[in-house]
């Protein structure tokens, strides 16, 4: 009888006993020594393949995302998704630990160049600490990235700022037709979301209050009803005599909309359209940028594309909220009462709108002293 080899078995196959990267041990058998070791070698490889594809950014950011937006509002979601997507066109190819502190650092200047402000660009990194967090609880991975990298100097600060008192006129003489939306935005604070989800049993006449307890939320081009962004976002709004002059003879039935007229409430499309045509008839429009910028998945790279112009509102909603900040604090209504009437969700957001406003009028007032000195 012929003699076993080491590592040969009794059937005659041959067997190698190795470690692998994640500690084990496994045995691969062969019908010699050679295609044992091969087999260990192929699934080293396998291994790898599968670690890289399992661990490629643009897998653990879709797990990441879609844990994320389960536990979110869509009116929330929409706030992070283009930042999500910019963080998978750029990092999308790469595996999470080929991702180095100098490619996150080339990404906020990136970023800056286009010409991001400075809480857009903070934003889209919270998304990718968020990605690599999520990422190193799965993997009980330490690396990351993002660790001392901070954000790019010299980024703008885009600060809302409410209408100019030129629009702010334009709209006060033009509340017919859909001019019944600036007026609601104007005197009352509401939110776009809860100005659609308005409707005419909210609004109670006979207290002179409106209610406010849903939003709507544009995705995917239709509407989601909810309840609003905070706890502090379901109140009590004044409805304030000059507005009631407006709105009480154009009421409409209980379960009616009151933005729109009808029993559901407007597409995202079907406001902006009437929005866009109302502020081109009061002349409260300006062209757009005329410059569009898209990624070439196809070469990897960004172009951009000059198109013509467009006339767009200039003033958006929001800014209707900002200017009834405004009137609240001129008014001399206290921060906590601005609070609830906003609806923020604490004390410290109302605080920073005043702040700016009182720093606003110190400024004004200083530019006047020096006007005067000058003149002497």
């Amino acid at each position: 009888m012929a003699k076993k080899k080491k590592g040969q078995r009794s059937d005659g196959r041959c067997q190698c006993k190795r470690k692998m990267p994640d500690g084990s041990y496994r045995v691969f058998y062969g019908k010699n020594k050679a295609e044992a070791e091969a087999k260990y070698k192929e699934a080293l490889m396998q291994g790898e393949q599968e670690k890289s594809e399992a661990e490629s950014f643009e897998r653990v950011a879709g797990e990441w995302w879609k844990k994320f937006t389960a536990r979110i509002k869509a009116g929330t979601e929409s706030t992070y998704r283009s930042n999500y997507q910019r963080c998978v066109d750029t990092f999308g190819r790469y595996r999470m630990d080929e991702i180095t502190p100098a490619m996150v650092a080339n990404f906020g200047e990136r970023m800056k160049d286009e010409g991001l402000s400075v809480s857009s660009i903070k934003n889209a990194r919270s998304v990718l600490n968020c990605i690599y967090k999520h990422w190193r609880i799965q993997s009980n991975s330490s690396y990351n990235p993002m660790m001392d990298i901070a954000p790019p100097t010299g980024a703008p600060r885009k600060t809302r700022e409410p209408p100019t008192e030129k629009e702010l006129a334009a709209f006060r003489v033009h509340p017919e037709g859909f001019g019944l939306c600036a007026w609601m935005l104007m005197y009352t604070g509401l939110r776009l979301g809860e100005l659609i989800a308005l409707r005419w049993e909210d609004i109670d006449f006979t207290t002179s209050q409106i209610h406010v307890d849903k939003s709507v939320s544009w995705a995917g081009g239709g509407t989601r009803i909810a309840t609003p962004k905070t706890a502090n976002s379901v109140r009590t709004v004044p409805l304030l005599p000059i507005l009631r002059a407006q709105i009480e003879p154009r009421q409409g039935p209980a379960g009616q909309y009151v933005i729109g007229g009808l029993d559901r409430p407007l597409t995202d499309a079907e406001y902006h359209t009437r929005w866009t045509t109302y502020c081109s008839k009061i002349g409260c429009v300006r062209p757009s940028a005329g410059k569009t910028r898209y990624r070439d998945k196809r070469r990897s790279t960004k172009r951009t594309d000059t198109l013509p112009p467009v006339m767009m509102p200039s003033v958006t909603a929001h800014q209707f909220r900002h200017a009834f900040a405004s009137d609240l604090y001129r008014a001399g209504v206290g921060e906590m009462e601005a609070m609830r009437i906003l609806g923020h969700a604490d004390i410290s957001t109302t605080h920073k709108i005043y702040t700016h406003l009182r720093e606003r009028e110190i400024r004004g007032a200083v530019e006047k002293l020096e006007q005067y000195y000058k003149s002497e």
